[in-house]
């Protein structure tokens, strides 16, 4: 792959990428880390010229990277870990009762994600937020388009029932 190309790959999907490990490893410095070693693997071994397979392609090194240092992590970190605010961003503009309860509602269906086992996680992730398609999805994921499916239904029932259950104050 040329330099060029790498370099506008890099900066096409660097945030994505970015966003991605850091909501699933709950962690700035390992999110980092993460997308350094996508990126390094990108540049030894990427070989395709179509741009919506490199989009396929660095997702899937990521979550690959993602699970392989959740096993390695296992005893020091908990997939299921809640984001740990630093700093807070409150704005001395517009309404502060609104974005909190914004800030609230996004934290929540951040915990609701992280309920999910890894695949759904994943699989809700890279649909909702980074708007992949069944077959970006498919190979990203190594799966089927059926499968692709499939999963994805029952990612979104799963998380709807665990926003439920939260709303109602029901407990396990």
């Amino acid at each position: 792959m040329k330099k060029y190309n790498f370099s506008e790959l890099f900066e096409q999907y660097r945030l994505p990428l970015y966003r991605y490990l850091l909501q699933m490893s709950r962690n700035p410095e390992t999110a980092e880390e993460l997308l350094q070693e996508t990126f390094y693997r990108a540049m030894v071994s990427l070989k395709v010229q179509n741009v919506l397979q490199a989009k396929a392609w660095l997702f899937k090194v990521a979550r690959n990277l993602y699970i392989d240092w959740t096993r390695k992590s296992k005893s020091e970190q908990r997939m299921m870990e809640r984001i740990q605010v630093e700093y807070q961003n409150t704005s001395q503009l517009g309404n502060p009762e609104r974005q909190l309860e914004f800030k609230d509602r996004q934290r929540e269906l951040e915990e609701l994600l992280g309920m999910l086992p890894e695949r759904m996680q994943t699989i809700l992730y890279l649909r909702e937020i980074h708007d992949f398609s069944y077959k970006e999805l498919a190979t990203a994921l190594s799966l089927t388009e059926s499968q692709v499916k499939v999963t994805l239904h029952r990612a979104r029932q799963r998380f709807r029932e665990l926003d439920q259950k939260q709303k109602g104050g029901a407990t396990d």
